[in-house]
C-alpha cells in the first residue's frame, strides 16, 4: 500500500485523528509528526516485504525495544537470532495512528498477514500494535511491538471508527518536574483501573475508564472499536478476582509523552490461588488525556501466557 493511500484511508476512516483536534499554533507541528510517523511505519512494512523480517525489525527497533512472545521480552536479540534466509513474508499496513501533542511519542495499529514464502497465499492473519518514540535525529523507532492472531478478515464484520475530541494541540512539553508529577498522577489512575478490574471485572472497569473510541484486542477475535463494542470480545466476569485468589503485577512499566497527554503501561500480571500461579496475562494499555484532563484508555490488548512461556519470561 502506497503512502498516499494509507494517509487518505486513515483520514477517511477517522483513524487519522486530526479531525478531532483543536486548532492552534501547535497543530501543524502535530500533524507533521503524525505524517512522519505514518511514513516510518510504511517504510518499516516495505522493508519487511523487500528485505525480510529480520532486517526490517533490526532496522526499526529501538535499542531496548520490547516485543511480546507472548510475554514482554527484549526484542533485538530475538531478531538477531533469526535466520536471514527465513522465507516467511510478513506484510502489514497502519489503520490507525496517533501522536502526542509534543510529537515525541505515538502508536500505530493495523492488520497483518503472514505468508510462508514470496508469492504464496497468506496462512496467518492478525492485528499489530506498535509504540513509537522519536529519536534525537528526528527519526522514529519502535519501542514496543505486540499483536494478536485471528481469522481471515473477510469473515469478520468491520466496525466503524469514532471521531473523538482531543486535548488542546497548543499544549507544550512539560518540565522534568511537571512530567514526574504527571507520571505520578497517571500511575494512580492506572492503579485505580487495576483495582476496579479486580473487584468488578474487565467489562465494567473498561466502561468506566475507556475513551469513546477505545480499541480492544483479544486473541482469536477481530479488534473492537468503541465503548459498546468490546462486550462481544470480553466475557462477562473476565478479570474479576474470585474469593481466595490474588492478582499481582509480575512486571509493570510506564512511558509518558513529554507533553503529558499520551502514555502507555505494559507488563504481565499473575492470578494465584493457594500461593500457586494459575494464570499469567501479558498486556499493553495506551492512555490519552481527554479535554477535561482525565486519563482514559484508548487501546487495550491482552495475551494469555502459557505456564512454560511464563517461566522463560
Amino acid at each position: 500500500m502506497k503512502m498516499t493511500a494509507v494517509v487518505l484511508a486513515l483520514t477517511a476512516a477517522g483513524g487519522y485523528l486530526a479531525a478531532g483536534m483543536t486548532t492552534g499554533p501547535g497543530q501543524a507541528d502535530r500533524e507533521r509528526a503524525l505524517t512522519s510517523l505514518i511514513e516510518a511505519e510504511c517504510s518499516f512494512a516495505s522493508l519487511s516485504e523487500q528485505k525480510g523480517i529480520r532486517e526490517a525489525f533490526l532496522t526499526f527497533l529501538a535499542e531496548k525495544a520490547i516485543v511480546f512472545r507472548p510475554g514482554p521480552v527484549e526484542g533485538r536479540p530475538i531478531y538477531e537470532k533469526m535466520d536471514p534466509a527465513n522465507p516467511t513474508v510478513l506484510t502489514w499496513a497502519p489503520a490507525v495512528a496517533e501522536v502526542s501533542t509534543a510529537g515525541d511519542l505515538g502508536y500505530t495499529s493495523g492488520p497483518y498477514e503472514v505468508r510462508p514464502g514470496r508469492g504464496a497465499e497468506p496462512t496467518g492473519f492478525g492485528h499489530y500494535v506498535s509504540i513509537w518514540k522519536k529519536q534525537a535525529d528526528g527519526g522514529w523507532r519502535v519501542l514496543l511491538d505486540i499483536g494478536i492472531q485471528h481469522g481471515h478478515p473477510e469473515s469478520l464484520a468491520p466496525v466503524p471508527s469514532v471521531e473523538i475530541p482531543q486535548a488542546k494541540a497548543t499544549l507544550e512539553a512539560l518540565s522534568p518536574e511537571a512530567l514526574r508529577e504527571e507520571e505520578r498522577a497517571f500511575g494512580e489512575r492506572a492503579g485505580s483501573f487495576e483495582k476496579e478490574t479486580a473487584s468488578r471485572g474487565s467489562r465494567k472497569a473498561l466502561s468506566a475508564f475507556a475513551a469513546d473510541d477505545i480499541r480492544v484486542y483479544r486473541p482469536g477475535r477481530f479488534p473492537s472499536v468503541g465503548k459498546r463494542a468490546f462486550e462481544t470480545i470480553i466475557p462477562s466476569g473476565a478479570g474479576r478476582i474470585a474469593p481466595g485468589s490474588e492478582r499481582r503485577n509480575a512486571a509493570y512499566h510506564v512511558g509518558l509523552a513529554w507533553s503529558g497527554d499520551l502514555a502507555y503501561c505494559y507488563g504481565s500480571f499473575e492470578i494465584s490461588k493457594d500461593r500457586a500461579v494459575v494464570e499469567t496475562t501479558a498486556y499493553l494499555r495506551i492512555w490519552r488525556k481527554d479535554i477535561s484532563g482525565l486519563w482514559r484508555i484508548c487501546l487495550d490488548i491482552e495475551l494469555d501466557v502459557p505456564p512454560d512461556a511464563a517461566k522463560k519470561n
